[in-house]
């Protein structure tokens, strides 16, 4: 090579040696304006629909419908069946049920001890759909 190549390619390395890096800030800029963009136009569109203030039509037939907590009905491993604000024992859960006033809507939820006997947990079934309680369901754990 000649020295004067030498010379010119030895240049070109310092001068790429002295050129600092530098951060490109305009990108930046434009994804920061679109987000903001973008929340306020979503902030425009949802917040005045959370406040609206809708009146509904009125009805003389209108009935207003009462959610229905479920009744537990624990059921121990000598067979005994319990409630939560009803009493302990077979008797008590039937004078409950006969208050009843819907048993169509009512949701019963056994919950039997995993020592229960398959007889007890029968009998409690049977007790509920003598009393036309149909929704009933049995708690368990997952294994």
């Amino acid at each position: 090579m000649s020295k004067h190549k030498k010379l010119s390619l030895l240049y070109l390395l310092e001068e790429q040696e002295n050129e600092k890096e530098e951060i490109q800030i305009i990108p930046m800029i434009d994804v920061m304006l679109f987000l903001l963009t973008f929340f306020i136009l979503y902030t425009l569109n949802v917040l005045p629909m959370l406040y609206q203030n809708i009146k509904l039509p009125t009805s003389s037939t209108v009935e207003q419908n009462q959610i229905n907590e479920p009744l537990k009905v624990y059921i121990d491993k000598e067979g005994n069946i319990k409630t939560e604000k009803f009493g302990t024992g077979l008797e008590a859960l039937k004078q409950y049920l006969k208050t009843v006033k819907s048993p169509e809507e009512a949701i019963v939820i056994l919950i039997p001890d995993k020592d229960a006997t398959a007889k007890s947990l029968m009998i409690a079934i049977d007790t509920l759909k003598e009393n036309k309680i149909t929704k009933i369901s049995i708690a368990g754990e997952k294994k």
